[in-house]
């Protein structure tokens, strides 16, 4: 399988570039992406297509010193199975209104 990254995406293929899955992204700053969204097609859905989504991105999410913020259930349950990634949720994130 084929990763392929880009700011609002991480997209998993097969050899023969069918795409197995991907997740959605949204840079919300320079240091703080959230993840909005995983998803593994149909005919892929029981091979942990989204474990290893989060094993291609999260270690890219790292070398670029970015903060993650989970909005998707799976990504929030992957990461609570592998707290080694805890070092990437943000923290004291403070919005303001408009």
């Amino acid at each position: 399988m084929k990763a392929v990254y880009t700011k609002k995406r991480m997209t998993l293929y097969q050899e023969n570039e069918q795409e197995a899955g991907h997740i959605d992204l949204t840079p919300v700053s320079p240091s703080l992406v959230r993840i909005d969204s995983v998803f593994t097609q149909p005919d892929f859905r029981g091979q942990g297509i989204a474990a290893k989504l989060m094993e291609a991105l999260l270690p890219r999410l790292k070398e670029e010193n970015k903060q993650v913020l989970l909005l998707c259930s799976t990504a929030q349950r992957y990461v609570a199975e592998h707290p080694e990634w805890d070092v990437l949720l943000a923290k004291n994130i403070h919005f303001e209104k408009n």
